[in-house]
C-alpha cells in the first residue's frame, strides 16, 4: 500500500475497513480506501482518498500478479476479519495485541522490513538509513518513470508543487 499510494504512513494508519471508508470494484478491479472519520492529514488540503487499479492478472506461476496491490489488500482483509477487534486497516497479527490497532511506529517498522526482505529476495544487500517515508520517493520515481504526468503523482503525494518530487 505504501508503494501503490505514495502516502504518508499518518494517511495509512487512518485507513478503515468499514463499508465507508474500503470499496473493491467489480471482480477486484480496483479499490478506493479513505480514512476514518474525523482524519485531518498533515497538510490538510491534501486530497485524502486512494484509488487503486488492479495489475493485470495471469494464471502462470511466478507472474507478477501477485503483487496486485488490490489482490494483497483483498487477502489481508479477508485473513485478518477472523481475529480483526478494529475498523483500523492495518492491525497487529500476533501476540497480546493480535487483531488490535498497530501504532504507526509499528506500521513504519512493518514497511522497513519488506524493503529488506526485498533486498535479500535479490541477495543484495539493503541500503543504510531506508526508512518508511523513503516510499514515497521510490513510488513516485518509479511511477514517472513509467509515464505518470507529474501533476497526476503531485495529486496523489499530496504534493501542492513539483519541488518536493525534484527534491
Amino acid at each position: 500500500m505504501a508503494l501503490a499510494s505514495v502516502k504518508r504512513i499518518g494517511d495509512l494508519h487512518a485507513l478503515s475497513v468499514s463499508p465507508a471508508c474500503l470499496e473493491f470494484g467489480p471482480n477486484d478491479s480496483k479499490v478506493i480506501l479513505k480514512p476514518k472519520y474525523g482524519y485531518v492529514p498533515k497538510p490538510p488540503f491534501r486530497a485524502q482518498v486512494i484509488s487503486l487499479s488492479a495489475l493485470p492478472g495471469s494464471s502462470e506461476e511466478g507472474d507478477s500478479s501477485f503483487l496486485c496491490p488490490i489482490r494483497a489488500l483483498r487477502a489481508y482483509v479477508s485473513r485478518s476479519a477472523v481475529f480483526r477487534q478494529t475498523e483500523q486497516l492495518f492491525v497487529s497479527f500476533s501476540g497480546r495485541s493480535k487483531g488490535m490497532a498497530v501504532s504507526k511506529q509499528s506500521l513504519s517498522r512493518w514497511i522497513v522490513d519488506a524493503i529488506a526482505l526485498a533486498y535479500t529476495a535479490k541477495g543484495l544487500q539493503c541500503p543504510l538509513g531506508v526508512r518508511a517515508h523513503s516510499t514515497r520517493g521510490v513510488a513516485s520515481s518509479w511511477a514517472w518513470s513509467s509515464g505518470i504526468s507529474l501533476q497526476d503523482i503531485c495529486t496523489a503525494a499530496g504534493w501542492a508543487s513539483p519541488s518536493t518530487f525534484i527534491r
